[in-house]
Formats: structure tokens, sequence, C-alpha cells
């Protein structure tokens, strides 16, 4: 008798209200395509997780980048014959000269680029990105803007290129639109010769000595943030500043979880709502049981999700001293981040970032707002 009361109590809010539920409607459907794009741009971001920046406290030439990739690449070999105590670690120093002239002489087409010099692999700035390799002066990385706005279109692959006195064969044209060409820092040396030439061109700013700032190093599993910078220090010699955005990937992370989250609460209260409108124990026992299940499924699904690193655990949950200086090292990491000149490369994280902030805080509002409009005064008494 109460379930026949309840269906037509919600047969007469469809009639009386059709616009409403199908605003609620759409607005869910909304919440749940913003919670798509959060997890997605979360999920880009995750790409970089094992990935750490440091910024240099002054910048080092190309011939000292060099030599400090030639030293790690004798490290290597050493631990791999087994002669050496010091394990290699996978680095790539890089930096950034903007406004740069690069030519296509064929078509006469020319454009200004970020020009990104880089020492060590590829991979570590550009995902799924093997080329050119270190011993590969005549390749070069194209993004795809610069590839339109040289050639008119992306299959770049194999066509030169004009940047810095030199002429580049394109290697590969990676996803991007900040205008970017990527070649390793033996090229720079070559190009010295045609400085005079190059300026005689219009091409003004800093020296590629003066841009090599950035480090980004492959961090080894179980190693610390703070244990990698130690190593970098005690290996190379050079004091760098950790760029830490793990604090990012967790803020993301929570943003992430705000609409499964919400969804499971919202469940629970129309299985409770059930509960208490149900009139036989059958019917009170298959409500508990959905809940309980909701309940397993949440937190399975929480435990696979996250991941709390172990600078983030205290020995004693009570040690107020140790959240405090959690929170002064997040803030000033945050403030360093904030400081840092930022490349084009960092324009990458950055929009990760922000999406998945922006659209998991959309993909609740829209999840709330759909809620109070189809059901919130029907459940109001259970909140």
């Amino acid at each position: 008798m109460k379930k026949m009361i309840f269906l037509k109590k919600y047969n007469m809010l469809w009639q009386k209200q059709p616009k409403t539920l199908l605003a609620a409607a759409a607005l869910a459907m909304f919440g749940i395509f913003f919670a798509y794009l959060s997890a997605a741009a979360w999920g880009s971001m995750g790409w970089a997780k094992d990935k750490v920046m440091f910024y240099l406290q002054s910048p080092i030439s190309v011939e000292s980048a060099l030599e400090l990739s030639e030293k790690n690449q004798k490290v290597a070999e050493q631990y791999r014959q087994g002669l050496g105590n010091e394990m290699p670690l996978p680095f790539c120093i890089w930096g950034q000269k903007d406004h740069v002239l690069v030519s296509n002489e064929n078509l006469s087409r020319q454009m200004r680029a970020s020009a990104i010099l880089l020492c060590g692999s590829p991979g570590l700035l550009f995902e799924d990105c093997r080329v050119p390799v270190a011993e590969d002066l005549e390749g070069c990385l194209l993004d795809e803007t610069a590839a339109w706005e040289l050639f008119g279109d992306i299959d770049a692959i194999g066509k030169e290129v004009a940047c810095e006195n030199r002429t580049f064969l394109v290697r590969e044209v990676i996803p991007g639109n900040e205008g970017i060409i990527s070649f390793q820092a033996g090229s720079a040396l070559l190009g010295k010769k045609g400085n005079q030439e190059g300026e005689a061109a219009g091409q003004e700013g800093q020296s590629m000595d003066k841009v090599m700032q950035r480090v980004t190093v492959q961090k080894p599993e179980g190693c610390s943030l703070h244990e990698l910078e130690s190593i970098w220090f005690s290996q190379f010699g050079y004091s760098a500043d950790l760029l830490d955005t793990e604090w990012m990937r967790g803020i993301g992370g929570f943003c992430v979880l705000l609409f499964p989250i919400s969804l499971c609460i919202f469940f629970w209260i129309y299985l409770y709502h059930q509960y208490k409108r149900q009139g036989n124990p059958l019917g009170k026992g298959a409500a508990a049981g959905l809940s309980l299940a909701l309940a397993a499924a949440l937190l399975l699904f929480l435990k696979g999700f996250i991941h709390i690193p172990d600078s983030y655990i205290p020995t004693r949950w009570s040690d107020f001293s140790f959240w405090a200086g959690l929170w002064k090292e997040k803030a000033e990491a945050a403030a360093l981040l904030l400081r840092v000149p930022k490349s084009g490369l960092d324009g990458g994280w950055i929009g990760l970032f922000s999406k998945t902030a922006v659209y998991g805080i959309l993909a609740e509002i829209f999840l709330v707002t759909g809620w109070a409009l189809a059901c919130g005064n029907e459940f109001s008494d259970t909140l």
C-alpha cells in the first residue's frame, strides 16, 4: 500500500513539474560530462607523476650541461658492469628561449617560436617521445601549432626548418599549441659560429647559454622527493630548488572524487528514504543490503584511487608540529611554482591541473543543483 502511495506521489510530481525534472536530468548529464573531463585531465597528469622538476639556482652553460650528461652516462656504464656504487639518475637539463625565428625556406614561411634546448632524453619532457636522441644534432621536434605555421600541415616529419643558424630535420610532431621547436644542446654549440648572421636576421633575446636552468629527473621507485634532491646535489654538485607538484595532483584527485562521493551520498539518502517507507522486513532488508553494497564498492574504489605519499603520513596523528611543518612546506612549494619563470612546457601541467579542478567543481555543482531541483524537497526530512 505504501509503495502504491509512493508511486502515485511521484506520478503527480511528474505531471505537475515535467520541466523541472527534465532540467534536473539535463543538469545531471552535464555533471557526468564534466566529471569525465575532470577524470581524463587528472589521468593525463598521472603521466608525469614519476618525473620530478628542479629549478637550478643559477643557469649553466651548454658545455656544462653536456659534461653532466656525459658523466651520468659513465656512471650508468659502470653501474651496469657492477664497478660503481652510484646509481645512474636519468635526467634532462633544458631551457627555453622565447621568440626565436624559425623558417621554412622552401615555402618562404616563418614564425616566432619558443625554442626548447634539451640535454638528455626527450621522453622526460614530451610524452611517448624518443627523438631526437642525444647524439642527433640534426633533428628537432615541432609541436602541432609550429608545424601548421611552417608547413600548413602536421605531417612534417622529415622536412627541413631553419633555426639558430642551423638547418634541422623534423623528427617528430608532438601535440601542443604553444608554438615549440626543440633540439639537443649539442646543436647549439654548432650554431654559435653563426651568431652574427643570426643577429643580422633579427634574432633577439638571451643567449642559449643562459637558458639552461631547468632539470627534469626520472624518480627511482621508492625514492622520496627530498632523497632525490640530495642525490642530485651529491652526484652533480649543482644547487637546485625542487618544484613540487605532488600537492597539485592531490588537489586534482580530490576534485575528481567530489562527483562519485556525492553521487553515493545522494543514493544513500534515497535508500534511507526507501528504508523508512518500507512496511515489510524484506523491503527494509533490500534497502539496507544495497546501502552496504554501495559502501563496500565506494571503499574499494577509494582504496584503489587514493595513494598518500609516505612524507604525508606522521608517526603520530596527533603530532601537530608535523602538520604545521607540512603545511608550511607545501605553501612554500606553491609560492616557488608561482615565482619560477614559466616555459611553454609548463603550460601542459598548469592546464591539466586547471581542467581537473574546474571541471571537477563544475560537475559537483551540476550534480547538487540537479538533485536539489528534482527531489530536494522530497528528501529534505532525511538531511
